[in-house]
């Protein structure tokens, strides 16, 4: 092969190994971006849909466990019109119960706090605040996610092809597995448990 021959080879080499360097740097800025650094997927999870505690709501009351029994007594007391019952069970259709998810929220599969807990708030804002479905639907939404984290980030890892239970989380129905008198939420060395917070006395902490 002559000089000019050779020269023009090895411009033609650069030339490519210049085109395959800028392809595989496009492929790689058209990806998918870096979890935040530290975090596996069910904490990035957690992260992005789960409020803490005294996160503002729409209603005027931050989150907190606290406010169940409030809540509970909401329900105990506050008698809704078959109009405001309506406006409750159409917000409440569409949320599966966490503790029971082939119940809608609406009903539930028993008369637990967790669900009383629902109940009552949802009867305070459709009778006190004018709350419409889709308020109600919101409201009732963000305390659900609160109170149950665990049942909430494992349905978003299954939804993205993710088992779950690599991390200590279960959609597991609490219901049917003996966790009726657990608290809402608590982590143990095993994983991630949800409960319903007890069927009479409330229950939101794990007693030793």
């Amino acid at each position: 092969m002559t000089f000019e021959g050779r020269t023009a080879l090895g411009i033609l080499q650069g030339v490519c190994f210049l085109l395959i360097l800028v392809s595989g740097m496009m492929l790689v800025g058209c990806g998918e971006p870096p979890e935040e650094e530290g975090l596996n997927p069910a904490d990035q999870v957690w992260v992005e849909i789960i409020p803490e505690e005294g996160t503002a709501t729409g209603y005027g009351i931050l989150l907190a466990l606290e406010n169940t029994q409030q809540f509970i007594d909401w329900y105990n007391s506050i008698a809704l019109s078959a109009e405001e019952q309506a406006i409750r069970d159409d917000a409440l259709d569409s949320l599966a119960a966490p503790c029971c998810e082939e119940y809608p929220m609406s009903s539930c599969c028993c008369v637990c706090n967790l669900a009383r807990s629902v109940w009552g708030l949802s009867a305070y804002l459709i009778t006190e605040k004018g709350y419409e479905v889709g308020q109600v639907q919101e409201a009732s939404s963000q305390w659900l996610h609160f109170i149950r984290p665990d049942y909430y980030v494992a349905s978003a890892l299954e939804e993205e092809g993710i088992n779950p239970r690599r991390f200590g989380f279960t959609t597991e129905d609490s219901c049917y597995v003996g966790r009726c008198n657990l608290p809402f939420y608590s982590r143990t060395s095993s994983g991630h448990l949800g409960g319903c917070g007890g069927m009479e006395e409330l229950v939101l902490v794990e007693m030793s």
